[in-house]
């Protein structure tokens, strides 16, 4: 079951990603006169939508945790949105390695955030790249 979760999610986020860099692509332009402006708009958007990623993926943490049955956080965990949100944060963007440890469904789909998280950095990384590229040509 945690398998499909993970799947399930990371599949929306995937789309949400997408969508939010579509949108980042039509705000900030194409224009070759101040290209730092440009990529300086890209790179917030990005901060934004990679925080707002890990938001998402802390509320789903909190509303499978209080579920019951699909696992358990244990360690330096008081249950608090701040330890949701750190540990959805160092799954996303590092392999998962904290002071919080997950049982059951959940570390499933811990490593379905920890694999997405490497796609979409990726992913942001090659967008940004790319309106590098275009900016100072």
């Amino acid at each position: 079951m945690g398998l499909l979760i993970g799947l399930f999610l990371a599949a929306l986020t995937g789309v949400y990603h997408h969508v939010g860099l579509r949108l980042l692509d039509r705000l900030t332009g194409k224009d070759k006169r101040q290209p730092n402006v440009t990529l300086m708009g890209i790179f917030f958007g990005l901060l934004v939508l990679h925080t707002s990623e890990i938001l998402g993926w802390a509320y789903a943490y909190s509303a499978i945790h209080s579920h019951g049955g699909l696992g358990d956080l244990s360690g330096n965990f008081d249950g608090s949105w701040q330890d949701y949100v750190y540990y959805s944060g160092i799954n996303y963007i590092t392999l998962g390695y904290t002071q919080i440890d997950s049982s059951g469904d959940l570390r499933l789909v811990s490593m379905m955030e920890a694999l997405l998280g490497f796609m979409i950095i990726t992913w942001s990384a090659t967008f940004i790249y790319s309106a590098w590229q275009k900016a100072f040509r």
